[in-house]
């Protein structure tokens, strides 16, 4: 049993990290993540986050700068938070293939990661911002603003 978990895990892994990018940064993905993530908080007994424009648009600096330096660190040296006095929560995702950019994975790696699932699961968050930004690399950052 535990040679099958760990085999379907291998090929999960394998699958996730070698298949090739297709440009898919639309509305629709930022859509998907925030259905997903809406799931997550109804089984938590939480209410859905709603899309918010301003904070979106404080996504897309986010994302553009991730394409240059991955971090909650923005590329100026500064905090994350530094970027607008609207957000009050980040979550980041870089995607260098299909199965990576998937909001499916997005969601889930979130979930994996504690920091990251709280800012899910944060009771006083009722909204969000979430962006795509494809680099000139084919590279795939995603931004998720909170409020």
């Amino acid at each position: 049993m535990k040679k099958t978990i760990v085999s379907l895990v291998t090929i999960l892994l394998i699958g996730l990290f070698s298949c090739p990018i297709v440009a898919n940064a639309s509305d629709s993905n930022a859509d998907n993540v925030l259905a997903m993530m809406n799931e997550y908080r109804a089984s938590y007994g939480l209410g859905a986050l709603t899309m918010d424009d301003g904070l979106t648009d404080v996504a897309s600096v986010r994302a553009v700068e991730c394409s240059q330096k991955f971090s909650h660190i923005r590329p100026n040296g500064q905090a994350w938070y530094t970027v607008s006095s609207l957000t009050n929560g980040e979550n980041l995702a870089h995607a260098e293939n299909y199965n990576q950019q998937k909001p499916e994975n997005v969601v889930l790696a979130w979930m994996l990661s504690p920091g990251h699932s709280a800012n899910v699961l944060r009771k006083s968050y009722s909204t969000a911002g979430i962006y795509y930004y494809q680099a000139d690399s084919g590279e795939i950052f995603i931004a998720c603003e909170f409020r």
